[in-house]
């Protein structure tokens, strides 16, 4: 924790830390950029920037800033009700912090974490660790990955995943994020086939769970690659393919004897890996 009372203190605390989250009190106007989660406590004067979360005093405000902001959450201040204390006001600014730090945790996960997440996803669709070429495993956060495989509809993929590789996986904890308003929640689709899934992802269903299922339909031993190519060519969704097994190459580590085409990196994959970065960030 550090406080500082001014944008001078402020600019010069930024060059030397990068806070997890920054709380703004007042309306006072300092220069931060976007890269940190930004947390205002206007205490009833008018603000005019974005916000992770804004902190009402009191039912009252809360009702008031709901005309422009979405997460709003109450925290009544001890020094001017006797309705609180500083004990609990203490406890629900740091509830609020970790819910703040509880969301859109991919960009916080570390490199370690993300790549043995694949390796679970493989893993967990194949059944047999020999398919896992890992030279070593790494440590996990798996506080981080268990949000987001929850929010991704993958747990039961990763959990299955982490039992293959005789990884020691601790118990979850309660999982409380701030979601954006278009997210929902994914759920397995009830027609499993490769041209289904494809016309999801493609219509702009983008969660995990997607890519993990057409992984799984493509590495099925019954599917007809002729028959499949010409369905998407016929709904002009061949040109979409490529990509799409190019995220499936770097997200659920799918094999190229398993796929239809060559993946490719172009405009398409750019863009599929914008909004699938997008999906849960606020």
């Amino acid at each position: 924790m550090k406080s500082v009372d001014d944008s001078l203190d402020m600019k010069k605390t930024l060059e030397n830390i990068h806070p997890d989250i920054i709380h703004i009190h007042g309306s006072i106007k300092w220069n931060i950029t976007n890269d940190f989660r930004i947390v205002i406590s206007p205490h009833g004067e008018n603000i005019n920037r974005d916000a992770y979360v804004v902190i009402a005093r009191s039912e009252m405000e809360r009702k008031k800033l709901s005309e422009t902001y979405e997460r709003l959450e109450v925290v009544r201040n001890p020094f001017l009700t006797k309705t609180t204390t500083n004990d609990a006001c203490c406890n629900q600014l740091e509830a609020i912090y970790r819910k703040v730090i509880d969301s859109d945790v991919f960009p916080l996960m570390d490199s370690n974490t993300i790549q043995m997440m694949h390796a679970m996803l493989k893993a967990g669709i194949t059944g047999d660790a020999r398919w896992v070429q890992l030279e070593e495993f790494h440590p996990v956060d798996w506080h981080k990955l268990h949000i987001y495989a929850h929010y991704q509809g993958i747990s039961d993929i990763i959990r299955f995943g982490a039992t293959v590789l005789d990884l020691q996986e601790p118990t979850s904890q309660v999982i409380n994020s701030y979601l954006p308003p278009h997210y929902n929640e994914p759920i397995p689709l009830e027609r499993h086939d490769a041209t289904s899934i494809i016309t999801k992802i493609i219509e702009g269903d983008v969660a995990l769970l997607r890519f993990v299922e057409l992984d799984i339909a493509l590495r099925r031993g019954d599917i007809d690659e002729e028959s499949f190519l010409h369905d998407l060519k016929e709904l002009h969704f061949d040109t979409y393919l490529p990509s799409i097994l190019q995220i499936l190459k770097e997200t659920t580590w799918l094999d190229e004897g398993f796929m239809p085409c060559l993946p490719q990196n172009n405009k398409y994959t750019n863009k599929l890996r914008t909004l699938m970065a997008n999906y849960l960030r606020i």
